[in-house]
């Protein structure tokens, strides 16, 4: 049938690609998808012993401490919580502001109750390098980055010879991380990595592993070549598309940077040239598969652009978000527009607005849920083009598994002495399996696909149907 042959295709795609590519589904997903929309499948390599790799990596990490800073909030009570789920002889310290954050954040996660607390400012350099004391691993979860230059947590985890991971999705924030003390974590054995959430965090991985195949810089193990082997295909355009439900569950922090972000100037690229365009503008509708569909999605000022263009040498490279119910996408639009740029700059007075507007979004997300998807497409010379996609139903448990896959390849010695992006080659030294850690719990992750295979919708094209 039209449908076998189709399918069939796909698994000639090539011996590489194919074992390179990861596809699986929940099933209550699957219901969302017609029964008679028949594809190819692969397991993401590796992922059919996963029992026999968490032992391995349990064993790894047994008696390593972790320090999450920020850990009373949003993400960062979410990465603890899932390192405490994943690896029960890690030892975690949740540091925050003070005690009655952290007693709010057990209320609303018990399990937190396995990690001890410490109290710290990191505004201040004594209480961050107590709260760092006798940790392997230090990750930085307390946001928002924007309009900010403390950098006292990486300054005194490097001082401290105590390896780094942070969640920064300001573009200004982590450059300056890279440039001021990348040398100086080189220099001192400390592996660093910056913008190591999901969005920017799995988006660049996901991102990197597709261009990597294409431009054949992987060995038969997946390790790295030293130069890329013959016949490898430059990338031209890289599209991030990310979408969440509601806030995404999310605290006031992340509402802070939202609006922060609506004060920024977007930088894109387009045929290895620059440009600076309006926050929240330039909509694009993107199919981000069965379950979530197709949905109006906007430009933003995101550190995974630029980091795509230096690391990755897309010549072309844009980042859009988009949320539902899609009245949040006009306010922001709004804000943008209505709110002057000085307001929007003024940290305090976006902690404002933000404090403000949670009742309402709250109320809001008990309806909207927390789905997270995000769609990666890449277009290569010559034509070729290949996509992946993510989505969880809940982006605080995707958040705190993506930021943890970093914590788990840091502390297994998989990340070089230096501060790196996530799809720099130091930061990763088995994408793979960092992948399949992030895509713990995922509804859906397919990898390295053509871009057509990841659409909701049947179409057919000279007789062959695809969906």
């Amino acid at each position: 049938s039209a449908i076998s042959f189709a399918s069939k295709m796909l698994h000639q795609q090539g011996h590489r690609r194919s074992v390179a590519s990861g596809s699986f589904r929940s099933s209550a997903f699957a219901n969302a998808v017609n029964a008679s929309r028949t594809r190819s499948t692969f397991a993401l390599a590796g992922r059919s012993k996963s029992r026999s790799t968490a032992s391995i990596a349990c064993a790894a990490l047994e008696g390593k401490h972790v320090v999450v800073i920020g850990g009373t909030g949003r993400v960062g009570s979410s990465t603890a919580a899932a390192l405490l789920k994943s690896f029960p002889d890690l030892k975690v310290t949740i540091a925050g502001r003070g005690q009655a954050s952290y007693d709010a954040a057990t209320q609303r996660r018990p399990e937190l109750k396995k990690a001890s607390f410490r109290a710290v400012n990191i505004d201040d350099a004594n209480s961050v390098k107590n709260a760092l004391s006798g940790a392997d691993l230090v990750i930085h979860a307390a946001g928002p980055f924007q309009r900010t230059d403390n950098h006292l947590v990486l300054e005194k985890a490097i001082e401290s010879k105590i390896a780094y991971v942070d969640v920064c999705d300001d573009l200004e924030y982590s450059e300056k991380s890279k440039e001021r003390y990348g040398k100086a974590a080189a220099d001192a054995g400390v592996p660093a990595i910056i913008s190591g959430g999901i969005y920017p965090g799995t988006s660049n991985v996901m991102a990197a592993h597709i261009i990597s195949i294409s431009k054949n810089e992987y060995n038969e193990d997946w390790s790295f070549r030293d130069t890329a082997g013959e016949g490898g295909v430059e990338p031209d355009l890289l599209r991030y598309s990310y979408y969440t439900a509601g806030s995404g569950g999310a605290g006031p922090t992340i509402l802070e940077t939202s609006f922060l972000l609506a004060g920024e100037p977007v930088l894109v690229y387009k045929d290895d040239k620059e440009y600076r365009l309006p926050p929240v503008s330039n909509r694009r509708e993107v199919d981000f598969g069965p379950g979530i569909g197709r949905k109006g999605i906007y430009l933003y000022n995101l550190p995974e652009v630029i980091s795509a263009r230096k690391y990755l040498g897309v010549k072309g490279v844009s980042a859009r978000f988009g949320t539902d119910p899609f009245f949040w996408n006009w306010a922001m639009w709004l804000t943008a527009r209505l709110v002057p740029r000085s307001k929007l700059n003024d940290r305090n007075f976006v902690k404002g607005f933000a404090a403000m507007s949670d009742p309402f979004v709250r109320a809001v997300d008990k309806v909207a849920g927390e789905a997270v998807a995000m769609k990666i497409e890449v277009d290569f010379e010559g034509g070729k083009n290949a996509a992946g996609i993510f989505v969880h139903r809940y982006l605080s448990q995707s958040m705190g598994y993506s930021v943890g896959g970093f914590a788990q390849a840091v502390l297994k010695g998989q990340t070089k002495p230096g501060v790196w992006y996530p799809e720099e080659k130091g930061a990763l030294a088995n994408r793979r399996e960092f992948l399949q850690f992030a895509a713990t719990g995922c509804e859906r992750f397919d990898l390295n696909r053509s871009a057509w295979a990841l659409e909701s919708e049947i179409n057919q094209l000279g007789g062959l149907i695809y969906w």
